[in-house]
């Protein structure tokens, strides 16, 4: 099936508040779904923009996801995607089950992590002890790991395409493949957290989150929803 790599016009001023003509038309429902497990070598990493696929784990879940969708009897009308291969990945095999193209958006990657881009975690610690500090504090929006972008910097971008996807498909169901950080700027927004808050809407692998986004009112239906990755026997016990 087609791919297509595109550019969403229009600018985004930062105001949760900013929409476009005709933006209450109809409401969007959002579906951000984080990619599948990434394959890391057995070892935890500064991903980033760093392009890594996904593991077997991560294939494995993408699917769950996917057969769950179609047991709900549920599609969508449109799905963009990071084109990072984690994201694209798990957005391809959406697009398998949904019979539609996938729209790749480079604003939807991850944060970048600069100079950190890669490394293993403990190596990150090690060699940017005060820089790992800052961050786990999670107190400042001008924080930005050594060559890499800042979280307001993040939260703009984030949000600018989260926006300019709502308005492009008012009325419509849509998938949005993307990262964890990205998910937990948009949630975090919609919060009214600061935008170097990371940790409170940071959801898990080949997890739904959905908003319905209608011009400056947005209502969340739910985050981090994985309950297709549970056990048969859990689903069972859960009523799920």
């Amino acid at each position: 099936r087609s791919t297509e790599l595109i550019a969403l016009p229009g600018d985004y001023s930062g105001s949760m508040s900013t929409v476009g003509p005709g933006a209450r038309r109809g409401a969007a429902r959002l579906v951000l779904i984080r990619h599948g497990e990434a394959e890391a070598g057995g070892v935890q990493r500064m991903s980033g923009w760093t392009d890594l696929p996904l593991s077997g784990r991560g294939r494995r879940q993408a699917h769950l996801l996917a057969a769950r969708l179609a047991s709900e009897g549920r599609s969508f009308d449109a799905i963009y995607a990071s084109p990072l291969q984690r994201a694209a990945e798990t957005a391809r095999v959406l697009g398998g089950f949904t019979a539609r193209p996938v729209r790749y958006v480079q604003t939807l990657k991850e944060i970048c992590c600069g100079d950190l881009d890669g490394l293993a975690i403990r190596e990150a610690r090690s060699r940017y002890p005060c820089a790992w500090r800052a961050n786990l504090r999670q107190d400042d929006e001008e924080f930005r790991w050594p060559g890499g972008e800042s979280y307001r910097e993040f939260r703009d971008r984030c949000l600018q395409a989260t926006e300019q996807i709502a308005q492009r498909e008012r009325g419509r169901v849509v998938a949005i493949v993307t990262h964890a950080g990205v998910i937990s700027q948009v949630f975090g927004a919609l919060r009214g957290l600061s935008s170097a808050q990371w940790e409170p809407y940071r959801p898990g692998n080949a997890s739904l989150s959905e908003i319905d986004w209608r011009g400056p009112s947005r209502r969340i239906v739910c985050f981090d929803d994985s309950s297709h990755l549970q056990p048969r026997a859990q689903r069972f016990a859960s009523g799920a």
